[in-house]
């Protein structure tokens, strides 16, 4: 007897829900959450945060626990009815690319499903799976894999001068929005989101996407 083929097994964070989502084009969207651990541009770990790729990232993704799809399905079912599943991360392309049976079984269960990606993990059966692709690169544009999108959302200002909003130029992607970056520094803060103002009001093909979940205090 041939053995049993085991169902994969996803690295879990958090699931969560029903929230709203707060940045880019699924502004305003009620969905649950599927965060999944891992990342490719930081370890997740406090002690090595500004010494990766992304210094100013503030999601929580390092703990991990693992599911199956039939187990992650049964959780965002216990949350209640919603349209919309936002798996985000990390860097929830690294799973899904190995394993797009989520997303699969997502879609047959009558969920609609975004995702947030750095776009370092190349397009494949999970990318077209997904309703609503958001772009958000922590990369130079030729270090992408991915370069076609529902949304780009360009964090700002970033600390290295080749990741602008401009220099994004050659990707395919249906809305752009530059998102101030906040921190711990109130000050910083503000002077982040008036210059985003003060650069989509003179480049208006962009828009502004401050982060609306902080604002209306949902997770």
């Amino acid at each position: 007897m041939k053995p049993t083929k085991q169902a994969p097994r996803y690295g879990v964070h958090k699931i969560f829900g029903p929230t709203i989502q707060g940045e880019g084009g699924m502004t305003g969207t009620v969905c649950h959450f599927l965060r999944l651990s891992g990342c490719n541009m930081w370890d997740g770990r406090p002690e090595t945060r500004a010494d990766s790729l992304c210094p100013f990232c503030d999601t929580d993704f390092y703990s991990r626990t693992m599911m199956t799809s039939d187990d992650i399905v049964a959780e965002l079912r216990s949350l209640g009815a919603v349209e919309w599943i936002t798996i985000s991360g990390g860097e929830p392309a690294l799973q899904l690319l190995k394993k797009p049976a989520l997303v699969e079984d997502l879609n047959r269960c009558g969920y609609k499903t975004a995702v947030e990606t750095n776009g370092t993990v190349k397009p494949g059966r999970w990318s077209e799976l997904i309703d609503h692709v958001t772009l958000s690169p922590k990369v130079p544009p030729e270090e992408l894999a991915l370069t076609d999108c529902d949304t780009l959302k360009v964090l700002w200002p970033h600390p290295d001068p080749r990741i602008n909003p401009l220099a994004y130029a050659p990707v395919t992607a249906r809305q752009r929005f530059v998102q101030p970056i906040t921190g711990d520094d109130p000050k910083q803060t503000t002077a982040n989101m008036r210059s985003a103002i003060d650069w989509v009001t003179h480049n208006t093909e962009w828009r502004l996407s401050p982060q609306v979940h902080k604002l209306i205090g949902v997770e």
